[in-house]
């Protein structure tokens, strides 16, 4: 339909950069969304939804400002200044870092729901410690982490020996807590595991442990029936 928007619809603008300098202020001082609904005169759910998408516009809004900056000074027939360079190549960041920001996060989630289970490796570590410097939620997980939670690494025999097949347990089952258990003790497996095989390194001797091995990748399991 042509015409005039609706009026929320022609609040989206505001609504937007409500919810973004809502979201900015701190946590504990911060009024809760459904008070700021009341205030802005609209839904909960309007501002949920914008709330949602926050990361979208934003990626979209910094890439627009800084197409009008470079369309700006070709229309004017001349390269950038030095002070607009500077402007194209922070909001080229920015967009970057809103775009990529929520996937980090989903990653700090996924990882916070690991450590309930089961106590996180030295990669995960290293990440956390990485991904600290820019996500408060990172570095309350790197708090709530053991750090004896992290087991000396051992090598891939003697750890098949230590996880025996239990009796009556599939071949999928048994590799896949030896999985857990790799994960557990940071220990690099064969790129391709059999039933034979890790028949043989539960028998063998610890003299003829194999060390340094490439990782295994998920489609082994499909090497079981």
């Amino acid at each position: 339909m042509k015409g005039r928007k609706p009026k929320q619809e022609s609040r989206a603008m505001e609504f937007r950069r409500t919810v973004r300098a809502w979201k900015q202020m701190p946590e504990a001082s911060r009024p809760s969304l459904r008070a700021l609904a009341c205030e802005l005169g609209t839904s909960h759910q309007l501002l949920s939804f914008y709330l949602k998408s926050l990361h979208k516009w934003q990626s979209k809004d910094y890439w627009r400002q800084a197409k009008e900056i470079r369309a700006r000074a070709n229309a004017e027939g001349r390269t950038l200044t030095q002070q607009e360079e500077q402007q194209v190549c922070a909001y080229n960041r920015a967009a970057m870092r809103v775009t990529v920001e929520p996937m980090l996060l989903e990653t700090i989630e996924r990882m916070k729901q690991d450590s309930e289970r089961r106590p996180l490796c030295r990669q995960e570590i290293k990440i956390l410690k990485t991904l600290a410097r820019h996500f408060p939620e990172a570095r309350d997980l790197l708090l709530k982490t053991p750090q004896d939670g992290l087991k000396k690494r051992k090598p891939f025999g003697e750890l098949v020996r230590e996880t025996p097949r239990q009796e009556g347990e599939t071949p999928i089952a048994w590799v896949r807590r030896i999985w857990d258990q790799c994960a557990k003790y940071d220990t690099k497996c064969p790129k391709f595991l059999t039933e034979e095989l890790l028949e043989k390194y539960s028998q063998d001797s610890a003299n003829t442990q194999r060390n340094n091995l490439p990782v295994i990748p998920d489609r082994a399991a499909k090497s079981f029936g």
